[in-house]
């Protein structure tokens, strides 16, 4: 038996399914950069840990 797949009507064409796939890849990377690089880790520094590196830029730092 073969089963037959119900496709939306403009996927019916090739080149439509080919640029529908490249568009659902390149959303699934993006996502994938995006957790990977900015998922919630953002470094909060208060103004006077700021100015005292501004001020010494030479000195190291105490973490």
């Amino acid at each position: 038996m073969l089963v037959k797949i119900l496709l939306p009507d403009f996927l019916h064409h090739r080149l439509a399914r080919e640029i529908a796939l490249a568009i659902a890849i390149k959303l699934v990377v993006i996502a994938a950069l995006f957790y990977a690089f900015f998922d919630g880790r953002a470094v909060h520094p208060d103004a006077d840990s700021v100015a005292e590196r501004i001020a010494n830029p030479e000195q190291q730092t105490s973490n």
